[in-house]
């Protein structure tokens, strides 16, 4: 019998894959899929109030992390989109929690997008 060729995690990763490609920006500035977006970050937690941790992990990588390195080195306020306002309240009160012991986080904003 023949063995798959695909490695074993890679089901996992696809949807992580997905939603960084939807967040990327054409090239008249808005994002790819819109709306697409929203439903792959929350793909696994349909009609709840509160998201997906997966898609929480996600976000807090892709978009949290990189941001927290542009206002530590610069100095100057950056925002991040957050997709829905339960995931956006989610990250303002681990900002507060983290900014007691970094003052830069003080600088990320969350805004809904």
């Amino acid at each position: 019998m023949a063995k798959k060729a695909t490695r074993p995690g890679a089901r996992k990763n696809v949807l992580a894959t997905l939603t960084r490609f939807a967040h990327k920006r054409g090239s008249r500035g808005r994002a790819r899929f819109g709306g697409w977006r929203k439903i792959l970050m929350h793909r696994f937690a349909p009609g709840s109030g509160t998201p997906d941790p997966v898609s929480l992990a996600i976000f807090a990588i892709d978009r949290v992390g990189p941001a927290a390195v542009r206002a530590c080195a610069s100095g100057v306020e950056v925002r991040v989109a957050a997709p829905d306002e339960a995931t956006a309240a989610i990250f303002r009160a681990a900002l507060a929690q983290t900014a007691r012991r970094r003052a830069t986080d003080q600088l990320i904003r969350i805004v809904v997008d």
